[in-house]
């Protein structure tokens, strides 16, 4: 197997994980935080409210972080193909790059949104107090969670810039890729997978554009003759 086809399939890959995975984890997500919702709302005991609140933010955690570790993976993945390929044209340096700053910008993104997620869960939990002894103990917990808001937020915008340049970076690898295979498929597939940040319909817009993408790199890999 030669450099080209190698890298390509790598690619391929890459994005199949990102994409299978994201699908599955997405509908294990949905499926869980529904389950908790009609599970704890129908118990006895304290607000049913707050414990299906409580429920979905935990929920939310853990798929967050298989999510995650999901892009990383499948970045990590793209990042060798783009690197295999900058071997042989530096072209795809760019993407190389932008591979590279996903799962950096996802790993940072990470304690920030776990601050986030726990002081939401801490704000409601005081507020959710049916009586407290004197203001300044239902003031501490609150101080503390909107104080952990701060920083969380920083976290999460910073690494949603990087991760946001490197799917910039990588969708301009893609597109280079088209253009030297002369892939069509690959070339409006990329144009559309940077189309996530559309509201409503951005989202299915970029879905179509990566199976496009992987579709695209199945078949220049019978015919790695380039870059």
């Amino acid at each position: 197997m030669s450099s080209s086809t190698r890298a390509i399939t790598r690619l391929a890959i890459g994005l199949l994980i990102g994409l299978v995975g994201g699908i599955v984890t997405a509908a294990v997500t949905l499926i869980a935080m529904y389950g908790s919702l009609i599970k704890l709302m129908t118990q006895p005991g304290a607000p049913p409210n707050v414990n299906a609140l409580m429920a979905v933010f935990n929920s939310l955690t853990i798929m967050i972080m298989i999510g995650v570790s999901i892009t990383v993976i499948a970045a990590v993945i793209q990042y060798l193909g783009f690197a295999e390929l900058s071997s042989i044209n530096s072209r795809y340096s760019t993407a190389k790059i932008g591979a590279l700053l996903i799962p950096v910008g996802s790993i940072i993104e990470v304690p920030g949104i776990y601050l986030f997620i726990d002081a939401m869960k801490e704000l409601i939990s005081t507020n959710q107090l049916n009586s407290a002894p004197t203001l300044g103990i239902m003031m501490q917990p609150t101080t503390a969670a909107l104080g952990m808001l701060i920083p969380s937020i920083i976290l999460i915008l910073v690494g949603g810039i990087l991760s946001f340049v490197g799917l910039i970076l990588i969708v301009i690898g893609y597109y280079r890729l088209g253009e030297d295979y002369g892939a069509d498929i690959v070339r409006v597939g990329a144009i559309l997978y940077i189309l996530a940040i559309i509201p409503y319909i951005g989202p299915f817009l970029s879905l179509a554009g990566i199976i496009m993408v992987i579709i695209g790199l199945f078949q220049i890999r019978q015919r790695p003759e380039k870059p």
